[in-house]
């Protein structure tokens, strides 16, 4: 990976938005990108833990298997984003399992190089301090969203966050692709399939939203915001 782009990646990460050249560029020094092809598990639940991941490219599922087979999504994650990273610090095994559901380039980050890192270096933890308090305050938010917010709410903001991160707010017609199938992203937004895509039809029926195989064009960005908060 080049060393430029590393900085750039982590430094617009939360978790290491504190940091400094230095610093980041020691962690990159400790690190590696694995390629990993859709549909493949990246850890289960329980097993050793080996250390944490950040996202370059594609999207991972958080997820928990119930003993009956439900399956629990907890976070999709996109790119520049990290995952995996709180057992660092807890010292236990995986949590929960990861699956990618489309091809996806990661930079992981081994837990002894990184644990080394930091005591050599103090500073590092220190001000990732900050940056664990930001993921804090969007799991308070999101834990809100399901609890309070309808379905239409959820799926509303989910739109809005998609295109924003796809940079087509601004276009005549924002759209975005739906990557991931809906089975994953219902019980991401709390719901069960049906619900959400007889939500997606009435969007649609309302002019909120047009869809072409796995393009969603939003035709009412207004709507689309006042839904959203």
């Amino acid at each position: 990976m080049n060393n430029q782009n590393s900085k750039e990646t982590l430094r617009s990460i939360p978790l290491f938005s504190e940091l400094s050249i230095e610093h980041l560029r020691k962690i990159t020094a400790v690190s590696k990108i694995e390629k990993i092809p859709a549909h493949k598990i990246i850890f289960n639940e329980g097993d050793f833990y080996r250390g944490f991941y950040i996202q370059l490219k594609g999207s991972v599922k958080i997820f928990k298997t119930s003993i009956d087979g439900k399956e629990s999504v907890f976070h999709i994650i996109k790119p520049f984003n990290v995952f995996a990273d709180i057992p660092l610090f807890e010292g236990n095994n995986y949590p929960v399992s990861a699956e990618t559901l489309e091809e996806c380039i990661l930079l992981f980050v081994p837990k002894d190089g990184f644990i080394n890192l930091i005591k050599e270096e103090p500073d590092i933890s220190l001000k990732m301090l900050a940056g664990f308090a930001k993921r804090l305050k969007s799991l308070i938010v999101q834990v809100e969203d399901l609890t309070i917010k309808e379905v239409k709410n959820r799926l509303a903001k989910y739109l809005l966050t998609e295109i924003e991160n796809n940079k087509t707010e601004n276009l005549p017609e924002p759209f975005l692709k739906l990557s991931i199938p809906k089975s994953t992203l219902a019980p991401y937004l709390g719901t069960i399939t049906e619900t959400l895509s007889r939500t997606f039809k009435r969007f649609q029926d309302s002019g909120i939203i047009r869809i072409s195989g796995k393009n969603i064009f939003i035709n009412d960005l207004h709507k689309l915001k006042e839904l959203a908060k």
